[in-house]
């Protein structure tokens, strides 16, 4: 018809649609996609993170009816004959995974970045990194923060527990620095009734720690939380530990910040560019420091009042709605 818009056709890698950081993104961004976009998606199941993924990737591409090729995580095609964006949320697999994933990374995925339409990440700080690690130009990457569910600043319900606790709230990968949060628990001088609760399961190593401090009757693990329970778990906290090593972003951080827990994190990487003013930001391999922030939580009524408005405040200033607009910006402008 005259005076018709073409729809912009979008080829999009769905397979990261499951229970994970990129999950949650790729949900909220696909949830808000505008009018005006055709979507199609691939359809090959190749697993998430093998290997052959560009190559399989470039293969849909040329199959597909499509004006530009999206993956909300760091797989790009190995060649595309449409413009290309993807999505690195941090440089993790340099540091804390095999040789093979960081030759993979510098040799593989940072020459495919160079082709690319634009490279997403999610914070200044993943940005620094790829420009300094990898080569990427600057002009590249586009920053696109993540967002928090307005559930999480609607909540009213709060998780049911006899006492108080401290949350911490991930998986149990080598950079989430959990160790150094139970010891800093153990020693901390806080009333005995104070809890600490993690999602998810105790391995070997956890469960001999938590021995050696002596503290396995004031630690405990709630198994998988579903999303729906996870604002009453943050609102029922006294305040959550993410005191990680390195983090791209650091999602339970504003998680909490919306639901009015306060938060102590880590002073390096990323969380202290998302935590801003309004949380206790620690050096991550001092124990001593982790604890002595927790004494001062429990101690200060008056900073714990403050930092629990500033946490709200801060959190206000991330949305989905936000994350999802930037990005279709990207991939449609």
């Amino acid at each position: 018809m005259e005076g018709s818009v073409m729809a912009v056709r979008v080829l999009i890698d769905s397979r990261w649609d499951g229970d994970t950081g990129i999950g949650k993104l790729y949900r909220e961004v696909m949830a808000r996609m505008p009018a005006g976009v055709s979507p199609a998606y691939v359809q090959n199941q190749l697993g998430l993170g093998n290997l052959l993924t560009p190559l399989m990737l470039a293969r849909e591409i040329s199959r597909a009816d499509a004006d530009v090729f999206y993956s909300p995580s760091f797989m790009p095609p190995l060649y595309s004959r449409i413009p290309f964006v993807f999505t690195i949320h941090d440089l993790m697999h340099l540091f804390y995974y095999t040789s093979l994933h960081r030759l993979y990374y510098k040799q593989v995925i940072a020459r495919l970045a160079a082709r690319a339409k634009k490279v997403i990440t999610v914070s200044h700080f993943s940005k620094h990194q790829l420009v300094e690690l990898l080569g990427i130009d600057e002009q590249r990457i586009a920053v696109v923060y993540n967002g928090v569910d307005v559930r999480y600043q609607e909540n009213t319900r709060s998780f049911p527990s006899e006492r108080p606790y401290f949350l911490y709230v991930g998986n149990r990968r080598k950079n989430k620095n959990i160790p150094n949060m139970l010891s800093a628990f153990a020693q901390a001088r806080i009333p005995q009734e104070f809890m600490f609760y993690l999602s998810g399961h105790p391995d070997g190593e956890l469960a001999a720690h938590i021995d050696r401090l002596g503290i396995g009757g004031r630690v405990r693990f709630l198994g998988f939380v579903a999303e729906e329970d996870m604002p009453a778990l943050y609102k029922g906290a006294f305040a959550t530990l993410f005191v990680s090593l390195m983090e791209g972003f650091g999602l339970p951080v504003i998680e909490s910040m919306a639901s009015g827990t306060p938060v102590i994190t880590s002073s390096v990487s990323a969380l202290p560019e998302v935590a801003g003013e309004a949380g206790i930001c620690v050096d991550p391999t001092a124990p001593d420091a982790i604890a002595v922030a927790m004494e001062e939580l429990v101690a200060d009524t008056a900073r714990y009042d403050a930092l629990r408005h500033q946490g709200i405040q801060r959190a206000a200033q991330f949305s989905w709605d936000k994350t999802a607009a930037e990005t279709w910006s990207i991939l449609v402008g």
